[in-house]
């Protein structure tokens, strides 16, 4: 019999990742979170990181892949292969995949997640979502999305997809009938940190995209991709990042000060690399006061 979870949590971890983070993200996570959870890590690092850390957390699942895959179309596979251990030995609410250099940084951050997907059974993958070719966010920050939009037509439906043509028409077939049930052309859930159903994940293993080996070669990066398969199943990409809802979350760097994130309520960030001159350290040690100051206050 599957366990039971409220919510899977995937982390992918590479051979650059720093420990000190991972366990800082974990931390994060666990003070903030009160559903019922279970932590799975990704390990692409070749450098037995997972194991390490599990030293410290040892109720987590470490994957360890026995030789590095990589990022891009790459890191799409060993997330797959997370995504369908996750569907095959437990049944949950939800999957919350969290890239390292994410941070958890208010309570219950799951909770809208669970929500969207209990009232609308059709939504599939939810977090920072962007269409069109700009996107402007709930911080005015513009994102130009040509290259998403530019790489698929390039490769599915230009000589260039003779370049690769297994990889590049098994694209085309999941694009053309994503297109069929509506998917505008490089729309996406940024990876940083999303939800996916337990329903969409169940739909993509059943049609063995959970993976597709076809895929790992194509130029296209692993978000774009769950997004493209998301509305090839004919399951729709929601939002949980404009006004009050819980992701602060943008490609490099953080979408807005680490202050104005407190002040908006954004309980699910990335990325913590950076912020104007403000460092990863800086970042999280700003974060991590607040959740020793919470601790202290339930012990006083």
């Amino acid at each position: 019999m599957k366990e039971r979870y409220d919510l899977v949590v995937v982390m992918p971890i590479g051979p650059s990742a720093n420990p000190a983070f991972i366990e800082d993200t974990l931390n994060s996570f666990i003070h903030y979170t009160s559903c019922n959870y279970k932590i799975i890590i990704a390990d692409d690092s070749q450098k037995g990181i997972g194991q390490e850390i599990k030293k410290k957390f040892p109720d987590i699942n470490v994957q360890e892949r026995r030789k590095n895959l990589g990022k891009g179309a790459a890191l799409y596979i060993n997330l797959a292969l997370a995504y369908k251990y996750a569907v095959e030995n437990y049944n949950f609410d939800a999957l919350f995949k969290i890239d390292d250099d994410a941070l958890i940084t208010g309570k219950d951050p799951e909770a809208a997640a669970l929500k969207l997907f209990r009232e609308n059974p059709d939504v599939g993958m939810a977090g920072r979502y962007q269409s069109g070719r700009y996107y402007v966010d709930t911080f005015g920050n513009v994102t130009d999305n040509f290259w998403h939009r530019q790489q698929l037509i390039k490769f599915t439906c230009s000589w260039k997809l003779i370049r690769r043509p297994i990889a590049n028409m098994t694209l085309r077939k999941l694009f053309l009938q994503a297109l069929w049930n509506g998917y505008e052309i490089g729309e996406n859930i940024q990876g940083g940190a999303y939800f996916m159903s337990e329903r969409c994940l169940i739909k993509l293993n059943e049609l063995g995209l959970l993976p597709q080996p076809n895929l790992k070669t194509v130029k296209f990066e692993e978000d774009h991709i769950f997004s493209l398969m998301t509305k090839y199943i004919g399951m729709d990409l929601a939002d949980l990042q404009n006004g009050d809802l819980p992701c602060g979350i943008t490609w490099k760097g953080l979408p807005a000060s680490p202050k104005v994130l407190k002040e908006r309520g954004k309980k699910i960030i990335h990325s913590v690399r950076s912020w104007e001159d403000m460092k990863e350290d800086d970042i999280r040690a700003f974060f991590k006061k607040d959740r020793v100051l919470q601790k202290e206050e339930v012990l006083s």
